[in-house]
C-alpha cells in the first residue's frame, strides 16, 4: 500500500472516529436530558461517559487538524482532550460497584415474574378480603335485624306497660327516655334534671341515690311518690351505673308505676279498718249477749270478767293483725299490748329479753290469749309480783324457747280455761311443748318450746 494511499486511509479512519463520538455524545445528551425529572438510573456514569467521549472527539478533531495545518492550537486541544479522559477514566473507577449492582436483563427479569405472582396473589387476598368483607357485611345486617327485632319487641312492650325507662348523664341531667309516665312527653323530660320534675324531698332522694350509685358502682332500688297530672303517683324501680370503656358515664333507672297497687292497699287497709270495727261490734254484742245469758246464775259476775277479758285480747290481736296487714304480730308487740289492756298491771314491773321475732295470724291469736290469762293471773293474785321477765330465743337447730317467769308472787292462779291453753294449745300450734307450768315459794314459771316455721320466724324474713 502506498503512503498516500495510508495517509487517506488514516484521515478516513479518524473522521470515523468522529462522527461515532458525536453519536455517542448526542445519544448520551438524549439519556440525561430524558432522565432528568426520573429517580435512579445512571446519571452519573452516563454524565462522565459523555465527557469522555466528547473529549475523545475533541482529540480527533485536534489530531485531524494538526495533520492538516501542522499548527500548535491543535496539538493544546488534543493534550487537553486527552488529559480531560484520563480523568474521566479514574473518575469512572468508584462507579464500578454501582454498574456490577445493577440487575441483569435475567435478574430483572426473574424480579419482574416474582412482582407478577406477588401481584396475582394480592388480586388473590383482595378477592379473599371482599368475600371476608361480604360475609360481615351479612351478619352485620342480620345482627341488625335481629337487634332491630328486639328493639321493636321491648318498645312494644313498655308501650303497653307502667315501664319508664330514663337515662342521665353524670350532671344528673336527662339524655334519653322511654316510654315516660304520663303526661310526661319525652320533651318534658330530656335536658331537665330531677329537681325540675319532683318535689325538693324526692328530687333530693332520688339524686342522693344516683350520686350513689355513679361514685360507687352498685346498683340501688328506690320508692318514691310525687304527684303527677293531678293525682298522686307511686314509683318503684332500681337505679344502676352506666360504663363506657369501664368508667361510669351516668346511671339509667328503671321506674315502675305501683299507683294501683298502692292504691289497691289503701283500699285493702280501709276495708280491714272496716272489718275490724264491725268484728269488735260483733264482740260487743257477744258480750252483751253473755251478759244477758248470765242473768238469773249465782256466779255470773265470775263468769262475765273472764270471759270479757279473753274477748278483749282475742279483738286486741285482731286489731294487731290489721294493723300489720295480717301478716304477723312481733312477739314483743302481743305481750306489751296483753298487759297494757289489763287493769291492775301499773305497778308490776315487767322486762321483755329476746330477739325480733313474729309470730303468724294463727299463732298471734293464741300467744294471746295465753299471754292474757297469765297477765290476768298475776293482776288478780293476793300478792301481785314484784317483778316479770318474759324471755324468748331462736337457736341455730331451729328450736324457739319461750319463758315466762314471775318474781315474788307465791299465790298466783291459773284458771282452767288458762291451764288448758297453756298446757295443751299452745305448744301444738308451736309445734314444741311445755317444759314447766307451775309455781314455787319464789313465783311462777311458765316454759314452752317450739320450732320455726311459716308461722314463727324472725321478723327480717317476714317480707
Amino acid at each position: 500500500m502506498q503512503p498516500d494511499d495510508l495517509e487517506t486511509l488514516k484521515t478516513l479512519a479518524r473522521g470515523m472516529t468522529l462522527a461515532a463520538c458525536v453519536s455517542v455524545s448526542a445519544g448520551l445528551v438524549t439519556y440525561l436530558f430524558r432522565m432528568r425529572h426520573r429517580a435512579g438510573g445512571l446519571m452519573g456514569t452516563s454524565a462522565l461517559l459523555f465527557i469522555f467521549v466528547l473529549a475523545v472527539a475533541v482529540g480527533a478533531i485536534g489530531r485531524l487538524l494538526s495533520g492538516a495545518t501542522g499548527g500548535g492550537l491543535p496539538v493544546l486541544m488534543e493534550t487537553v482532550a486527552a488529559v480531560v479522559a484520563f480523568v474521566v477514566g479514574v473518575a469512572v473507577w468508584p462507579m464500578i460497584p454501582r454498574l456490577v449492582g445493577q440487575p441483569t436483563s435475567q435478574e430483572a427479569n426473574e424480579a419482574n415474574a416474582l412482582l407478577v405472582e406477588g401481584q396475582a396473589a394480592n388480586r388473590r387476598l383482595i378477592d379473599q378480603l371482599s368475600d371476608l368483607n361480604r360475609d360481615l357485611e351479612s351478619r352485620v345486617a342480620g345482627r341488625t335485624a335481629e337487634l332491630e327485632t328486639v328493639r321493636h319487641r321491648f318498645e312494644m312492650a313498655l308501650e303497653g306497660s307502667d315501664i319508664s325507662i330514663l337515662e342521665l348523664d353524670a350532671d344528673l341531667v336527662f339524655t334519653w327516655v322511654h316510654n315516660p309516665p304520663r303526661p310526661l312527653t319525652q320533651a318534658d323530660i330530656l335536658g331537665h334534671r330531677p329537681a325540675d320534675l319532683l318535689l325538693p324531698g324526692e328530687a333530693a332522694e332520688f339524686a342522693g341515690i344516683a350520686r350513689r350509685v355513679l361514685g360507687g358502682g352498685m346498683p340501688e332500688r328506690f320508692e318514691i311518690a310525687f304527684v303527677l297530672g293531678g293525682q298522686q303517683r307511686w314509683f318503684e324501680g332500681f337505679v344502676e351505673p352506666v360504663t363506657v370503656d369501664e368508667r361510669i358515664t351516668g346511671v339509667l333507672a328503671a321506674a315502675i308505676d305501683v299507683s294501683r297497687y298502692k292504691e289497691h292497699e289503701r283500699e285493702m287497709r280501709d276495708i280491714l279498718r272496716e272489718l275490724t270495727h264491725r268484728s269488735k261490734n260483733l264482740l260487743a254484742v257477744v258480750q252483751g249477749i253473755a251478759r244477758q245469758s248470765a242473768k238469773g246464775y249465782p256466779d255470773a259476775a265470775g263468769f262475765l270478767a273472764p270471759f270479757s277479758g279473753r274477748l278483749l285480747a282475742l279483738s286486741a290481736a285482731h286489731e294487731l293483725l290489721v294493723q300489720n296487714g295480717w301478716r304477723g304480730i312481733p312477739l314483743a308487740e302481743v305481750v306489751s299490748r296483753a298487759w297494757a289492756d289489763v287493769e291492775g298491771t301499773d305497778n308490776i314491773r315487767v322486762d321483755l329479753d329476746g330477739p325480733d321475732v313474729l309470730l303468724g295470724p294463727d299463732v298471734a291469736q293464741n300467744v294471746m290469749l295465753g299471754a292474757h290469762e297469765l297477765v290476768a293471773a298475776a293482776a288478780t293474785a293476793e300478792q301481785p309480783p314484784e317483778r316479770v321477765v318474759v324471755s324468748w330465743e331462736m337457736r341455730p337447730d331451729g328450736a324457739f324457747h319461750l319463758e315466762w317467769r314471775m318474781s315474788g308472787a307465791s299465790s298466783i292462779e291459773i284458771s282452767d280455761f288458762g291451764r288448758l291453753l297453756l298446757r295443751t294449745v299452745i305448744p301444738v300450734i308451736l309445734e314444741g311443748e311445755v317444759m314447766a307450768l307451775d309455781r314455787s315459794e319464789v313465783g311462777f314459771s311458765y316454759r314452752v318450746t317450739g320450732r320455726i316455721g311459716a308461722q314463727l320466724q324472725l321478723a327480717h324474713r317476714s317480707a
